[in-house]
Protein backbone atom coordinates (compact mmCIF):
# COMPACT_ATOMS: atom_id res chain seq x y z
CA UNK A 1 0.00 0.00 0.00
CA UNK A 2 1.01 3.63 -0.52
CA UNK A 3 2.12 4.89 2.89
CA UNK A 4 3.70 8.19 1.93
CA UNK A 5 3.76 10.68 4.80
CA UNK A 6 2.02 14.01 4.33
CA UNK A 7 4.45 16.91 4.07
CA UNK A 8 4.48 19.56 6.81
CA UNK A 9 3.28 22.04 4.20
CA UNK A 10 0.28 19.85 3.32
CA UNK A 11 -0.64 19.42 6.99
CA UNK A 12 -0.38 23.16 7.69
CA UNK A 13 -2.42 24.02 4.61
CA UNK A 14 -5.21 21.46 5.16
CA UNK A 15 -5.44 21.45 8.96
CA UNK A 16 -4.24 24.89 9.98
CA UNK A 17 -1.69 23.52 12.45
CA UNK A 18 1.91 22.37 12.31
CA UNK A 19 2.96 18.74 11.88
CA UNK A 20 4.01 18.57 15.53
CA UNK A 21 0.67 19.93 16.76
CA UNK A 22 -1.32 17.48 14.65
CA UNK A 23 0.98 14.57 15.53
CA UNK A 24 0.69 15.27 19.26
CA UNK A 25 -3.09 15.64 19.07
CA UNK A 26 -3.43 12.40 17.10
CA UNK A 27 -1.07 10.52 19.41
CA UNK A 28 -2.79 11.81 22.57
CA UNK A 29 -6.16 10.78 21.16
CA UNK A 30 -4.99 7.32 20.10
CA UNK A 31 -3.28 6.61 23.40
CA UNK A 32 -6.39 7.69 25.33
CA UNK A 33 -8.74 5.47 23.34
CA UNK A 34 -6.42 2.47 23.10
CA UNK A 35 -5.83 2.56 26.86
CA UNK A 36 -9.61 2.67 27.42
CA UNK A 37 -10.78 -0.05 25.02
CA UNK A 38 -8.94 -3.08 26.50
CA UNK A 39 -10.14 -2.24 30.02
CA UNK A 40 -13.88 -2.41 29.28
CA UNK A 41 -14.26 -6.20 29.21
CA UNK A 42 -15.53 -7.93 32.38
CA UNK A 43 -12.17 -9.68 32.90
CA UNK A 44 -9.99 -6.63 32.15
CA UNK A 45 -6.81 -5.72 34.03
CA UNK A 46 -4.85 -2.46 33.94
CA UNK A 47 -1.21 -1.55 34.57
CA UNK A 48 -0.22 2.03 35.41
CA UNK A 49 3.51 2.68 35.41
CA UNK A 50 5.80 5.67 35.52
CA UNK A 51 5.97 6.04 31.76
CA UNK A 52 3.64 3.42 30.28
CA UNK A 53 -0.01 2.38 30.52
CA UNK A 54 -1.09 -1.17 29.74
CA UNK A 55 -4.54 -2.64 29.30
CA UNK A 56 -5.39 -6.33 29.17
CA UNK A 57 -8.80 -7.35 27.85
CA UNK A 58 -8.28 -10.98 28.80
CA UNK A 59 -9.13 -11.96 25.20
CA UNK A 60 -6.51 -13.95 23.30
CA UNK A 61 -6.09 -11.42 20.48
CA UNK A 62 -2.92 -9.31 20.38
CA UNK A 63 -4.63 -6.09 19.28
CA UNK A 64 -6.89 -6.24 22.33
CA UNK A 65 -4.01 -6.25 24.82
CA UNK A 66 -1.68 -3.26 24.63
CA UNK A 67 1.19 -1.53 26.37
CA UNK A 68 1.17 2.07 25.20
CA UNK A 69 3.81 4.70 24.83
CA UNK A 70 7.04 5.70 26.48
CA UNK A 71 6.50 8.90 28.44
CA UNK A 72 9.04 8.81 31.23
CA UNK A 73 9.62 12.10 33.07
CA UNK A 74 13.03 13.69 32.50
CA UNK A 75 15.53 12.34 34.98
CA UNK A 76 13.92 8.92 35.31
CA UNK A 77 16.77 6.52 35.95
CA UNK A 78 17.70 3.79 33.49
CA UNK A 79 17.18 1.26 36.27
CA UNK A 80 13.54 2.33 36.80
CA UNK A 81 12.82 2.16 33.06
CA UNK A 82 14.41 -1.28 32.75
CA UNK A 83 12.46 -2.52 35.79
CA UNK A 84 9.21 -1.22 34.35
CA UNK A 85 9.75 -2.95 31.02
CA UNK A 86 10.11 -6.23 32.89
CA UNK A 87 7.06 -5.40 35.03
CA UNK A 88 4.95 -4.87 31.90
CA UNK A 89 6.13 -8.17 30.45
CA UNK A 90 5.28 -9.92 33.72
CA UNK A 91 1.84 -8.25 33.80
CA UNK A 92 0.86 -9.76 30.43
CA UNK A 93 2.57 -13.09 31.16
CA UNK A 94 0.42 -13.42 34.27
CA UNK A 95 -2.71 -12.84 32.19
CA UNK A 96 -1.65 -15.44 29.61
CA UNK A 97 -2.58 -13.41 26.51
CA UNK A 98 -0.69 -12.21 23.42
CA UNK A 99 0.00 -8.48 23.32
CA UNK A 100 1.73 -5.58 21.60
CA UNK A 101 3.68 -2.54 22.78
CA UNK A 102 3.03 0.61 20.74
CA UNK A 103 5.71 3.32 20.54
CA UNK A 104 4.59 6.67 19.15
CA UNK A 105 6.36 9.61 17.48
CA UNK A 106 7.67 11.26 20.66
CA UNK A 107 9.13 8.52 22.90
CA UNK A 108 10.93 9.50 26.07
CA UNK A 109 13.61 8.23 26.25
CA UNK A 110 14.12 8.39 22.47
CA UNK A 111 15.83 4.97 22.36
CA UNK A 112 12.87 3.10 23.88
CA UNK A 113 12.63 0.77 20.90
CA UNK A 114 16.20 -0.40 21.36
CA UNK A 115 15.57 -0.86 25.07
CA UNK A 116 12.57 -3.07 24.33
CA UNK A 117 14.66 -5.17 21.96
CA UNK A 118 17.32 -5.64 24.65
CA UNK A 119 14.52 -7.04 26.82
CA UNK A 120 13.53 -9.59 24.20
CA UNK A 121 10.81 -7.61 22.44
CA UNK A 122 10.62 -7.93 18.65
CA UNK A 123 9.65 -5.37 16.02
CA UNK A 124 7.70 -7.92 14.06
CA UNK A 125 5.13 -6.18 11.88
CA UNK A 126 4.95 -3.17 9.56
CA UNK A 127 4.65 0.15 11.35
CA UNK A 128 1.03 1.18 11.92
CA UNK A 129 0.01 4.39 10.11
CA UNK A 130 -1.64 7.12 12.20
CA UNK A 131 -3.79 9.39 10.05
CA UNK A 132 -5.85 12.55 10.47
CA UNK A 133 -8.33 14.50 8.37
CA UNK A 134 -9.92 17.95 8.65
CA UNK A 135 -13.68 18.23 9.12
CA UNK A 136 -16.04 18.63 7.39
CA UNK A 137 -14.72 16.09 4.88
CA UNK A 138 -15.24 15.59 1.17
CA UNK A 139 -16.67 12.17 0.25
CA UNK A 140 -16.15 10.00 -2.83
CA UNK A 141 -19.34 8.70 -4.52
CA UNK A 142 -21.39 6.48 -2.17
CA UNK A 143 -23.57 3.45 -2.92
CA UNK A 144 -27.19 4.67 -2.61
CA UNK A 145 -28.28 1.16 -1.59
CA UNK A 146 -26.04 1.16 1.50
CA UNK A 147 -27.93 1.73 4.75
CA UNK A 148 -26.25 2.74 8.02
CA UNK A 149 -27.64 2.93 11.53
CA UNK A 150 -26.51 3.47 15.09
CA UNK A 151 -26.44 0.38 17.32
CA UNK A 152 -29.31 0.63 19.81
CA UNK A 153 -30.00 -2.91 21.07
CA UNK A 154 -28.55 -6.32 21.83
CA UNK A 155 -29.32 -7.66 18.35
CA UNK A 156 -27.15 -4.91 16.85
CA UNK A 157 -24.34 -5.73 19.27
CA UNK A 158 -24.57 -9.45 18.50
CA UNK A 159 -24.35 -8.77 14.77
CA UNK A 160 -21.38 -6.44 15.35
CA UNK A 161 -19.53 -9.08 17.38
CA UNK A 162 -19.98 -11.62 14.58
CA UNK A 163 -18.78 -9.16 11.93
CA UNK A 164 -15.71 -8.18 13.92
CA UNK A 165 -14.79 -11.75 14.84
CA UNK A 166 -14.97 -12.96 11.23
CA UNK A 167 -13.47 -9.88 9.56
CA UNK A 168 -10.55 -9.69 12.02
CA UNK A 169 -10.05 -13.46 11.92
CA UNK A 170 -10.26 -14.01 15.66
CA UNK A 171 -9.27 -17.53 16.74
CA UNK A 172 -12.10 -20.07 16.89
CA UNK A 173 -14.35 -19.41 19.87
CA UNK A 174 -12.71 -16.07 20.78
CA UNK A 175 -14.60 -12.78 21.04
CA UNK A 176 -18.03 -14.32 20.46
CA UNK A 177 -19.78 -11.63 22.54
CA UNK A 178 -17.22 -8.84 22.35
CA UNK A 179 -19.70 -5.96 22.10
CA UNK A 180 -22.47 -7.51 24.23
CA UNK A 181 -20.03 -7.91 27.12
CA UNK A 182 -19.56 -4.12 27.10
CA UNK A 183 -23.10 -3.20 26.10
CA UNK A 184 -23.36 -0.09 28.28
CA UNK A 185 -20.25 1.39 26.67
CA UNK A 186 -21.52 0.80 23.14
CA UNK A 187 -25.19 1.74 23.57
CA UNK A 188 -25.00 4.96 25.61
CA UNK A 189 -23.17 6.84 22.82
CA UNK A 190 -20.47 8.37 25.02
CA UNK A 191 -17.54 8.11 24.46
CA UNK A 192 -18.27 5.47 21.79
CA UNK A 193 -20.89 5.17 19.05
CA UNK A 194 -21.15 1.93 17.11
CA UNK A 195 -22.52 1.90 13.56
CA UNK A 196 -23.67 -0.93 11.32
CA UNK A 197 -24.35 -1.11 7.58
CA UNK A 198 -26.10 -3.35 5.10
CA UNK A 199 -27.25 -3.32 1.50
CA UNK A 200 -31.00 -2.96 0.92
CA UNK A 201 -32.67 -5.85 2.81
CA UNK A 202 -29.43 -7.77 3.34
CA UNK A 203 -28.03 -8.73 6.73
CA UNK A 204 -25.79 -6.46 8.81
CA UNK A 205 -22.43 -6.80 7.07
CA UNK A 206 -20.15 -3.96 8.19
CA UNK A 207 -19.33 -2.00 11.33
CA UNK A 208 -17.40 1.06 12.42
CA UNK A 209 -17.18 3.23 15.52
CA UNK A 210 -16.74 6.87 16.45
CA UNK A 211 -14.86 7.11 19.76
CA UNK A 212 -13.84 10.27 21.61
CA UNK A 213 -10.46 10.52 23.31
CA UNK A 214 -8.44 13.51 24.56
CA UNK A 215 -11.07 15.85 23.12
CA UNK A 216 -10.77 14.47 19.58
CA UNK A 217 -12.96 11.98 17.66
CA UNK A 218 -11.51 8.90 16.01
CA UNK A 219 -12.54 6.09 13.67
CA UNK A 220 -12.33 2.55 15.08
CA UNK A 221 -13.29 -1.12 14.51
CA UNK A 222 -13.96 -0.66 10.80
CA UNK A 223 -14.74 -4.14 9.44
CA UNK A 224 -16.77 -5.75 6.64
CA UNK A 225 -17.67 -9.41 6.20
CA UNK A 226 -15.50 -10.86 3.39
CA UNK A 227 -18.42 -11.75 1.13
CA UNK A 228 -19.74 -8.16 1.30
CA UNK A 229 -16.52 -6.29 0.60
CA UNK A 230 -16.16 -3.89 -2.33
CA UNK A 231 -19.87 -3.03 -2.18
CA UNK A 232 -19.53 0.40 -0.59
CA UNK A 233 -20.44 -0.51 2.99
CA UNK A 234 -17.15 0.71 4.48
CA UNK A 235 -17.52 3.99 2.59
CA UNK A 236 -21.08 4.41 3.86
CA UNK A 237 -20.08 3.91 7.50
CA UNK A 238 -17.03 6.15 7.22
CA UNK A 239 -19.14 8.90 5.63
CA UNK A 240 -21.66 8.59 8.48
CA UNK A 241 -18.92 8.78 11.12
CA UNK A 242 -17.31 11.83 9.54
CA UNK A 243 -20.69 13.55 9.09
CA UNK A 244 -21.65 12.95 12.72
CA UNK A 245 -18.26 14.15 13.98
CA UNK A 246 -18.57 17.32 11.90
CA UNK A 247 -22.14 17.85 13.16
CA UNK A 248 -20.70 17.75 16.68
CA UNK A 249 -18.52 20.72 15.60
CA UNK A 250 -15.20 18.89 15.62
CA UNK A 251 -12.59 20.17 13.16
CA UNK A 252 -10.23 17.15 13.13
CA UNK A 253 -10.59 13.36 13.28
CA UNK A 254 -7.95 10.63 13.58
CA UNK A 255 -7.44 6.90 13.14
CA UNK A 256 -4.87 4.13 12.77
CA UNK A 257 -4.98 2.29 9.46
CA UNK A 258 -4.54 -1.36 8.55
CA UNK A 259 -3.61 -2.59 5.09
CA UNK A 260 -7.21 -2.95 3.88
CA UNK A 261 -8.40 0.37 5.28
CA UNK A 262 -5.55 2.64 4.22
CA UNK A 263 -6.69 3.22 0.59
CA UNK A 264 -10.25 3.88 1.77
CA UNK A 265 -9.13 6.52 4.27
CA UNK A 266 -7.03 8.27 1.65
CA UNK A 267 -10.16 8.61 -0.51
CA UNK A 268 -11.81 10.51 2.35
CA UNK A 269 -8.94 12.96 2.74
CA UNK A 270 -6.99 11.39 5.59
CA UNK A 271 -3.31 12.26 5.64
CA UNK A 272 -0.57 9.93 6.92
CA UNK A 273 0.90 11.87 9.87
CA UNK A 274 3.26 9.32 11.48
CA UNK A 275 3.48 5.59 12.21
CA UNK A 276 3.48 3.61 15.44
CA UNK A 277 6.29 1.13 15.95
CA UNK A 278 4.77 -2.14 17.14
CA UNK A 279 6.69 -4.62 19.32
CA UNK A 280 5.67 -8.04 20.59
CA UNK A 281 7.29 -10.40 23.09
CA UNK A 282 9.94 -12.61 21.49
Amino acid sequence: MDTEFASPETIQSRMGKSWEEIARMTDDHTMAVQSWLPTRTPQAKRFEGIGVTAGCSGISVSLLNLALGSHYPPGTSDAKIEDEIEAVKAFFANQGVPWYWWIGPFPQPPDMGQRLERHGMVFDRPALPAMAAPLPAQFPPLNPDAQTWLATNQADLQAASTIRRIAFRFPEGIGLNYFEAMSDDWLRGDPARLYLARLADGPPAAIGALIMGAGMPGVYVMATLPEWRNRGLGKAILARILSDAAADRHSLIGLTAGVLGYPLYRQFGFEHIFSYSIYSPG
